[in-house]
C-alpha cells in the first residue's frame, strides 16, 4: 500500500498527481491519500465515472485521510 502527501496543492495539482498512480494501480491495490478536507470533492470528480475505483474517507482535524481501491 502506497502513502501519498497531497496536502497544499490545488485542485488540478491533486487531479494530477493522483491520476499517475491510479492508472498504474492493479486489481485489489489500496493508496492512502492525505490532503485537504475540500480536495474530497475534486476526488468525487474524478472518479464519479470511474467504476472500477471505490474509496473512503476520514475526517482529521486539519486534514482528510483518502483510501482508493482498485476492483478490477
Amino acid at each position: 500500500m502506497q502513502q501519498l502527501d497531497l496536502r497544499n496543492k490545488s485542485c488540478e495539482e491533486f487531479i494530477v498527481e493522483l491520476s499517475k498512480y491510479l492508472v498504474s494501480m492493479k486489481a485489489g491495490e489500496t493508496i492512502t491519500l492525505l490532503a485537504e478536507k475540500d480536495r474530497v470533492l475534486c476526488l468525487h470528480q474524478l472518479l464519479r465515472n470511474a467504476p472500477r475505483y471505490l474509496f473512503n474517507y476520514e475526517d482529521r482535524e486539519d486534514h482528510v485521510v483518502i483510501n482508493i481501491k482498485r476492483l478490477r
